[in-house]
């Protein structure tokens, strides 16, 4: 690099076609007494052959991709993994809550609108053989009758609570922080949706009763217009036993409110006593995880639901069977007896209220006539658990077969400490001989070869011992003289 200057110098001379001896303007333009001319430069030119036609503003630097870590692309795989999981088992639990139900919804309502029926079917057992005579003579289609119709009135509700949260300050959701006020108008708000889907339920609790083989194919939209008729008549008709929409709007509101309070009351309660054993068992196992995953949050959630929901059907069940006796008289319905399966019969009632209705049941049937089908809603909820216990149980296993397992971090064995050595041992102890080796040919401890200062037997050698003060002139002249007298 020493003659790097002078080779630019010359170059950019060249490049002017002026000697080196001639100024020319750009020179005089610049300073003369400073030193930055004359500095060596301190990075190397880019274009060495011809300096100038270097472009004088360089490049700017490419931007560096990050580089990502491995951990992090696992911990994005395994968060999409479980929400895959979370979504797989909200789905296996929508259908089996709305699909997989819905025949013993039909044989639970059947059997509760009843009322000349001999066999309760308060055990499960006693309704295996009405469902296979049924099943045998009309098909699998008479379980699964007005199913359209119960989708749409639960798809009417969501959709009536919605727009009344949008036009009124009652909320949709509520939290356990919530105000007792906003607590009330959440309630109030599920109260008039459930006032104004009332004629739309009872459209649809005909359609789901009917016997297939006695009564026409409902169509489309007869739900809607059955409730629509329902809905414009608020008085008692001259004709006919058919109940006032406003004698049916109380006891259909208390029945769907007091569904929501026991189900979500027990919900949370389970889901409390669920997250403190699945706590308690990671202290067992000696690791308790900040983040639970999404996955067993959204288990946790599911099984509480259920919970919820069996608890509050069951408590409210004798409340459902005197509301759909009340939804069915005076509707000129044929339903299918499940006595042996074979017959059906008509719905001939004639009350003049709820608690006419509750009085009438006692007398007639007794306690039991208000359980009547509760058998299907055993076998309902029975397998709606199983459903959900296999599907959870599935998905899990893909998600962690689907998920690469975490190396385990390498760990050291530990290192045996070594053990304390033995104390020092005087060289003495071992072999007196070899301790002589190790005096000094001046210790005076060690007398003469056969000789022993007290007279006893001589010792052949002396331990090293504390060294006295000798005069060291006196043995070396004694030394020489030894050595003289051997020569």
């Amino acid at each position: 690099m020493a003659g790097l200057d002078d080779y630019q110098f010359f170059s950019t001379l060249r490049e002017k076609d002026n000697p080196f001896w001639q100024k020319t303007a750009d020179d005089k333009e610049q300073p003369t007494d400073t030193m930055e001319h004359f500095r060596r430069p301190t990075e190397f030119p880019e274009n060495l052959l011809n300096p100038a036609k270097a472009s004088p503003n360089p490049p700017p630097p490419k931007p560096q991709t990050p580089k990502i870590n491995e951990l992090e692309i696992q911990k994005v795989q395994d968060v999409q993994m479980e929400k895959y999981g979370e979504l797989s088992i909200n789905i296996v639990s929508l259908c089996a809550q709305n699909l997989l139900s819905h025949p013993f919804i039909v044989v639970r309502r059947q059997c509760q609108v009843d009322i000349n029926s001999y066999r309760y079917h308060i055990l499960p057992i006693t309704l295996v053989p009405a469902l296979i005579h049924i099943q045998s003579f009309q098909g699998f289609s008479a379980f699964w009758k007005g199913l359209g119709s119960v989708l749409t009135v639960r798809g009417m509700t969501l959709g009536v609570e919605d727009c009344l949260s949008k036009f009124t300050p009652w909320p949709k959701e509520i939290s356990p922080h919530s105000s007792l006020k906003t607590i009330g108008q959440h309630l109030l708000l599920k109260c008039s949706a459930l006032a104004l889907v009332t004629p739309f339920y009872s459209a649809s609790l005909v359609e789901t009763v009917q016997s297939e083989i006695a009564s026409e194919k409902p169509g489309v939209l007869d739900v809607f217009k059955e409730g629509l008729t329902r809905l414009l008549s608020f008085t008692q008709p001259q004709t006919g036993r058919m109940l006032p929409v406003w004698l049916l709007i109380v006891p259909t509101v208390t029945h769907g409110v007091l569904q929501y309070i026991i189900g979500n009351a027990v919900s949370t309660l389970t889901s409390q006593v669920l997250r403190r054993y699945h706590r308690q068992d990671q202290h067992k196992q000696g690791a308790v995880s900040k983040d639970n995953g999404s996955f067993l949050d959204a288990s946790v959630r599911l099984q509480s639901a259920f919970v919820g929901h069996m608890a509050a059907d069951v408590i409210l069940y004798p409340l459902e069977t005197i509301l759909h006796r009340l939804h069915m008289q005076g509707t000129r319905t044929i339903i299918d007896s499940l006595d042996v399966g074979y017959e059906v019969k008509p719905i001939l009632t004639r009350y003049e209220g709820f608690f006419d209705c509750l009085n009438t049941t006692l007398q007639d049937e007794g306690i039991f006539g208000l359980f009547k089908g509760f058998g299907a809603l055993c076998i309902q909820y029975a397998l709606y658990g199983a459903v959900l216990k296999f599907a959870q149980v599935i998905i899990q296993e893909v998600t962690l077969a689907l998920v690469p397992p975490k190396p385990k971090p390498k760990v050291q064995d530990p290192v045996t400490p070594l053990a304390p050595s033995a104390p020092y041992t005087p060289i003495s102890s071992v072999h007196p001989g070899v301790a002589s080796l190790h005096s000094s040919p001046l210790h005076p401890s060690r007398p003469p070869y056969g000789s022993s200062p007290s007279g006893k037997r001589p010792l052949a050698y002396a331990s090293p011992g504390r060294r006295q003060d000798v005069d060291l002139r006196a043995e070396l002249e004694k030394h020489k003289s030894s050595l003289t007298l051997d020569d």
